[in-house]
């Protein structure tokens, strides 16, 4: 018989601001393992429930994560499964896009880069070594 360990809180992170978070899938437990394991990481969070929402044309969009680098810049990731990536003009592509214009917006107002938003499939996710190597996946696959 399989267990299933969806939303089943899991601790012992080390630079999770929560003694314990839940996930909905492989592919965000994947990403707290990233972040977690990231020297680049000063903290981060599982937005469930959501604290941070980012308006968009579509409704919010609540990212899985935000975080902080050890640079001061803060991130929100979004890991999406593929099945809910369809076509141009769907709704994860319009969340997507609006909160790329959100990070760039707040950037610009507080003269500096001061967040940067990222959305990766699971699949990237999933075949990601580090969270390094998923920033970047998302940046050249999912502008």
């Amino acid at each position: 018989m399989a267990v299933s360990l969806r939303r089943v809180p899991i601790g012992g992170w080390h630079r999770c601001v929560h003694v314990a978070v839940s996930f909905e899938s492989a592919g965000e437990f994947k990403a707290a393992c990233l972040l977690d394991s990231s020297s680049a990481i000063e903290w981060w969070l599982r937005n469930d429930p959501p604290l941070m929402k980012i308006p968009t044309p579509s409704g919010n969009l609540e990212p899985d994560f935000v975080y902080q680098l050890t640079t001061g810049t803060r991130g929100a990731l979004e890991v999406k499964g593929e099945v809910f990536w369809d076509g141009q003009g769907s709704v994860p592509r319009i969340k997507s896009a609006a909160a790329c214009a959100w990070a760039a917006a707040t950037n610009i107002a507080s003269g500096g880069p001061g967040w940067e938003f990222a959305v990766v499939l699971e699949q990237d996710v999933l075949s990601a070594s580090t969270f390094e190597e998923l920033r970047q996946i998302a940046q050249e696959k999912y502008p």
